[in-house]
């Protein structure tokens, strides 16, 4: 009896020697390293309330920035092609296609105020016109985030008239503006303010408001959760 508990040992001690003393190689698994990746890229990230309005800052900017380069080079076709008729349609960059994929992607609905607006749905709410007022007063230029309530944010920046193909619509009527191009503006908008400006004047401020939730969805590269109606 002792001799064969001994035997046992020894093979059993014998056996860890030997398994310790091996390289075993365990065989990688298939596609390893793009599983590893994928599930890194849906790490749930741990975001500070400051991170959240960086990242609204800085896709606010990008719908903008999309949107009136769209506006630019469409606006100055359809002039060139069919004068001001043709180009009103062209005039409402926040109903671009390209631009609300943007907002879909980013949790976020956009509008553009004015404190002269031309189409109705351009007049400005309570939140609008603070921004307005500061940034007609000079007090800010450059774009700004801020938290409306715990669900949402709100992104405004200003809209300045850039181009002068922007007078052909938005200057001076007689002189800017033909009379008969005129005609065709207060036709489609009998309530109509914008006109008078000159190159370089406030015309009104982006407003988007971001959802929270969808923005951090987003930033996380996770499923949207509002699927808020337009």
């Amino acid at each position: 009896m002792f001799k064969a508990r001994s035997l046992l040992a020894t093979i059993t001690l014998t056996t860890a020697f030997i398994v310790s003393g091996c390289d075993v190689k365990v065989k990688p698994i298939e596609g390893g390293k793009e599983i590893a990746q994928e599930l890194e890229r849906h790490k749930i990230k741990r975001l500070t309330q400051q991170d959240i309005l960086n990242a609204a800052l800085k896709h606010g900017d990008s719908i903008v920035v999309v949107a009136q380069r769209l506006q630019d080079t469409r606006l100055v076709e359809h002039l060139e092609q069919g004068g001001v008729a043709a180009a009103m349609p062209y005039c409402q960059p926040e109903n671009y296609e390209e631009v609300e994929a943007l907002q879909d992607k980013f949790g976020a609905i956009s509008r553009r105020i004015s404190m002269k607006p031309r189409n109705p749905k351009n007049k400005p709410d309570a939140l609008a016109n603070d921004a307005l007022a500061r940034y007609s007063k000079g007090q800010e230029r450059n774009a700004k985030v801020e938290a409306i309530n715990q669900e949402e944010l709100l992104y405004t920046a200003p809209i300045y008239l850039r181009n002068e193909s922007c007078l052909r619509c938005h200057g001076t009527v007689g002189q800017d503006i033909a009379e008969a191009d005129y005609a065709i503006i207060k036709q489609k908008y009998p309530d109509d303010q914008a006109i008078n400006y000159k190159k370089g004047d406030l015309m009104g401020v982006w407003q988007l408001t971001f959802d929270k939730s969808d923005l951090v969805a987003y930033l996380n590269d996770q499923p949207k959760k509002s699927r808020r109606p337009r």
